[in-house]
């Protein structure tokens, strides 16, 4: 397709593939991200490598701020922060964003794409399920880890022509991100919510990679309890499940999605030994807030929630104190 001017706020690990592979096939990127990784990219590329192959993208605007991007309309505003940071993204992007421009939240958890909605219309957001890993390893340099299923691509609403989006996710394919376009983007959101809700608090609590958690009792007995609350709340809610029952999609965790991703830590895990917030009120605590809205009870998200808290203040705490 004809090259786009793509936006990519909050590029991070999986910001920065997908600025850089869609940069290195024709399309004009500019990347706004943490001040250490912009100037490496900035300085010396950036360097993708991993299961998707070895590539150094050169042909990439970096900034540390919107406020820093020339004035200019995007074809294409890719949201990558952390779900907490959505609304701010949506506000620093508003200016940058045209009648024709198309906002896609690629994102974890619940809320984003209602935040972007909000903001530029229903008729200018989309929604991309994201189920491939990246790491970035140091400044400038992102590995593609684990790959599990296609990029889908969605507007919840259906209120973007459906030709924008199927034109959207063939640009995503042919610059190597496999990609595919939905009528029906909402179960697969809830799929990834489903993924992310048992396995990052656990996996940050614990302080295991995901393969440890479904090898004993205890864990497999709380991720079936997270799994059975987050149905209910679905269900309740009217949001179409892509599984029947609640042991359809356990016994496909146990055996296939788990196994496929064995040796990935999560990025919860990450966030917490960083000392920075984790985006479990989007996830667990999206499910706990919604159940009570709904008048169901969740306690196993409820209490992984208020874990995952804790965690975070006194990790928090003794990265101030200088015990880290």
């Amino acid at each position: 397709m004809d090259s786009m001017r793509v936006l990519v706020i909050g590029a991070g690990a999986i910001g920065s593939v997908f600025g850089g592979l869609l940069a290195r096939a024709g399309h004009k990127v500019s990347l706004v991200g943490r001040q250490a990784h912009m100037a490496a990219i900035a300085g010396r590329g950036l360097e993708i490598r991993g299961i998707w192959g070895e590539h150094r993208v050169s042909n990439l605007m970096t900034f540390t701020s919107t406020e820093e991007v020339p004035e200019q309309r995007f074809d294409l505003v890719l949201i990558t922060t952390k779900s907490y940071g959505t609304g701010q993204a949506v506000h620093q992007s508003y200016p940058l964003v045209s009648p024709d421009t198309i906002v896609v939240s690629l994102q974890n958890g619940l809320g984003n794409v209602e935040l972007i909605a909000e903001a530029v219309g229903p008729a200018r957001t989309l929604a991309g399920r994201v189920i491939f890993g990246v790491e970035l390893h140091a400044p400038g340099h992102v590995e593609v880890t684990v790959y599990q299923d296609k990029v889908m691509l969605g507007s919840p609403t259906r209120a973007v022509p459906q030709q924008r989006v199927e034109a959207i996710a063939q640009a995503f394919t042919e610059a190597g991100i496999p990609s595919e376009p939905t009528l029906e983007i909402e179960k697969y959101i809830w799929g990834k919510v489903l993924y992310n809700c048992c396995l990052n608090p656990l996996s940050a609590l614990l302080e295991c990679h995901y393969g440890e958690l479904a090898e004993h009792d205890e864990t497999r007995e709380i991720m079936s309890q997270v799994i059975a609350e987050t149905f209910a709340v679905a269900l309740r809610k009217g949001v179409t499940s892509m599984w029947e029952k609640p042991e359809d999609y356990e016994r496909l965790l146990l055996t296939r999605l788990i196994p496929d991703t064995y040796a990935h830590h999560s990025s919860m895990l990450q966030d917490v030994k960083r000392g920075r917030k984790t985006e479990i009120d989007s996830l667990n605590g999206a499910i706990a807030r919604l159940g009570g809205e709904l008048g169901l009870d969740t306690p196993t998200n409820t209490l992984l929630t208020r874990l995952i808290k804790a965690k975070e203040q006194l990790q928090s705490q003794d990265s101030t104190s200088g015990l880290l």
